[in-house]
């Protein structure tokens, strides 16, 4: 978990976040929902849970100065990070109030959106200049493996999660548009890896013929571990999704709400904020209103599933 620390140096929200901890499921079980809501003095702590999309120590180096600048310009307000175990995990602690607000994939948000009334406020945009992601799905290099879809039968495919758009509903649109009526059947296997690089490794290592992911994962997976890049092979590309967005639970005040998009869509107009802004990846903060993920539902309705029916749930293996 990103908190203030301890040291006592400054007021509480002018401490480091001196520390990121993976969520332990047996300490979830016993913990009762995180008493944020504090009377006529509204939010105490603003706790946000993150989509465990990525290698856990990038993550949380990824996010640790941002929670540093958060916590010193939403003052008295403390504010905590903490990445998740799993997808499931974060809307259940959303749900019950023990998060207030997540950062979260385009599917988590609209889910979010359509069934608990969870308000979208910003998105970063990329170095790139882009703020939607893709999916990419591949194969393993030399598999015989075409973009002839009939070529995939009875073949076992990586995804991060049942709740991707790019880990799992593109996927499943692509097969379905192409003529499958049981996208999922049509496949030997369905391995479900907790997240884009674990869908990308299994398919580089020959453990899953093919494999579906975030762009901006794939590409940053690339860069760090370049030896993968000759073992996996890009066959398809598409979709247009709203890429990690900061997202509240609808019992945030919205004083606070515009006060949260407020810090974040000002950070590139100081030396500080735009110094955060770099080692986060991002060029800047924009909002990111429900309109912008029309091609989320689309892609989900063109996968043959119901958004209304849809529940966010753990598999490892289909």
């Amino acid at each position: 978990m990103l908190r203030p620390s301890a040291s006592g140096e400054g007021s509480t929200c002018l401490r480091k976040c001196s520390s990121f901890i993976v969520l332990i499921l047996a300490a979830l079980l016993i913990m009762k929902p995180f008493p944020a809501i504090a009377g006529e003095g509204g939010i105490r702590t603003l706790r946000f849970i993150l989509v465990p999309e990525r290698n856990i120590f990038r993550q949380e180096e990824k996010y640790r100065k941002l929670c540093d600048y958060l916590c010193s310009h939403l003052s008295p307000v403390k504010v905590l990070f903490e990445v998740a175990k799993s997808y499931e995990e974060v809307m259940s602690q959303m749900e019950d109030g023990r998060a207030q607000g997540g950062v979260l994939g385009s599917f988590l948000a609209v889910h979010g959106m359509e069934k608990h009334g969870f308000v979208p406020l910003v998105r970063p945009v990329w170095l790139s200049g882009d703020s939607y992601y893709r999916s990419y799905v591949f194969k393993k290099t030399g598999s015989g493996l075409t973009r002839d879809i009939s070529t995939w039968k009875g073949k076992s495919i990586a995804m991060a999660n049942r709740s991707t758009s790019a880990g799992f509903f593109f996927p499943m649109a692509l097969v379905k548009t192409g003529g499958i009526d049981d996208p999922e059947a049509f496949f030997s296997k369905l391995f479900f890896t907790g997240s884009h690089d674990a869908s990308i490794w299994m398919v580089a290592k020959g453990l899953a013929d093919l494999g579906a992911a975030k762009n901006t994962v794939f590409d940053e997976t690339m860069k760090i571990k370049p030896e993968l890049g000759g073992q996996v092979e890009i066959l398809y590309s598409g979709g247009h999704f709203p890429d990690d967005t900061v997202t509240v639970i609808r019992e945030v005040p919205s004083a606070l709400r515009e006060k949260i998009i407020e810090v974040f869509l000002h950070m590139d107009a100081t030396a500080e904020g735009r110094e955060v802004l770099k080692r986060f990846g991002a060029r800047r903060f924009i909002p990111s209103p429900p309109a912008d993920y029309a091609d989320v539902i689309k892609i989900v309705k063109a996968g043959g599933f119901d958004l209304q029916k849809l529940k966010v749930v753990e598999h490892a293996v289909r």
